[in-house]
């Protein structure tokens, strides 16, 4: 049996890595039987959104010595607790800057996979997040082949240039459904946390037009964060009647068989499991054309519509035009589910498997 070990970050949170790991590990030990343990080094084993099998075992490390003011303590206390556990293969999940360093912190011999969820055209909105960003690229560039394997979700031409490379899907949460929405719910959806990365001030700008036309339909937000810029935006456009906030779920399949759209205006998406899932349920779906992400999934106008850049009055006009035609909300609708299929859970955990019995423990 071969022991695994993943750090991430936090798993405490409803976030996409959380969610996708959650489905990955449970499905690791209860399936093929692995022993899994997780470092969560921005939290700790209690308190986690998903459920995690209690047969992986869920270390944390001390928040405080997480910090880049304290990077010798955190690499003592990790390198300690990779011995501790003394893993077969070790999975690096931490898209940030401890990530990228962590083939340089690690003292051991275990082989090194780097599970990628960040988006290489990530941007944040300050000098300092830039900054950290543009570090952890100079230090992942120099680690590739330190890696075994890099598990990407598609290969952007002309950034990664390593034979190591290996494409790998992230599945879909839950079995698709036998029936679709109804499309009788006058409801949009945007489902992920609140944050500049996700674009949810672009997005009420969007909607402001959608309601000039269609006043009766509401925008449902699902997604945690900082709420307060994003509502005073609401507040300040005069839309608040028609835009409801809830907090995450963990039936979130019931939630997109209750809408009749689902809209992303991310600017920058590795994948987009909100997407998918959506179009498991049938739902219609609209991206920016710029995100790398969506561009995997979605044939513009065939399972789901990609928007140019910036381009918010055509974002607005494709969304009235699938309200004034429900037709056309079920062929797309149709189309995306079909399209999906390739994402079941069964079908990415077996290249999953391959891929480790392929990774020989040193």
């Amino acid at each position: 049996m071969l022991k695994l070990l993943y750090i991430t970050t936090n798993l405490n949170s409803s976030g996409g890595v959380a969610r996708v790991l959650s489905l990955k590990l449970n499905y690791l030990v209860e399936v093929y039987f692995y022993d899994i343990h997780v470092i969560n080094t921005h939290g700790d084993s209690n308190n986690l959104f998903y459920f995690f099998n209690d047969k992986i075992s869920i270390h944390s490390l001390n928040q405080n010595d997480c910090k880049h003011i304290r990077v010798f303590n955190y690499v003592k206390k990790l390198n300690n607790k990779i011995n501790e556990i003394n893993p077969d293969i070790i999975v690096n999940c931490d898209n940030g800057l401890k990530g990228a360093l962590l083939p340089f912190l690690y003292y051991g011999n275990a082989p090194l996979i780097y599970e990628n969820h960040s988006s290489k055209d990530l941007r944040e909105n300050s000098i300092i997040g830039n900054l950290k960003l543009q570090l952890k690229d100079f230090f992942f560039s120099r680690s590739v082949l330190r890696y075994e394997k890099i598990v990407v979700f598609q290969i952007p031409e002309g950034v990664y240039k390593s034979k190591n490379i290996k494409v790998i899907h992230n599945p879909l949460a839950f079995k698709i459904p036998i029936k679709n929405t109804l499309f009788n719910k006058k409801i949009v959806l945007a489902v992920g946390r609140i944050s500049y990365e996700k674009g949810y001030d672009t997005l009420i700008k969007i909607w402001n037009l959608v309601i000039k036309k269609h006043s009766d339909w509401q925008l449902h937000i699902y997604g945690d964060g900082d709420c307060k810029q994003v509502k005073q935006q609401i507040k300040n456009l005069k839309v608040l009647a028609s835009i409801v906030f809830f907090k995450p779920t963990l039936n979130i399949k019931q939630v997109y068989l209750n809408a009749s759209i689902l809209i992303n205006t991310s600017r920058h998406e590795s994948f987009g499991m909100s997407l998918i899932e959506a179009m498991a349920c049938g739902l219609p779906v609209l991206a920016f054309k710029n995100t790398l992400g969506p561009k995997i999934f979605i044939k513009n106008n065939e399972n789901g519509f990609l928007i140019e850049k910036d381009n918010l009055k055509a974002y607005a006009n494709k969304i009235i035009s699938l309200i004034e035609d429900k037709n056309e909300m079920k062929r797309v609708g149709e189309k995306a589910k079909e399209s999906v299929e390739r994402f079941d859970l069964n079908n990415i955990m077996k290249e999953w498997h391959e891929l480790f019995k392929s990774v020989k423990p040193n």
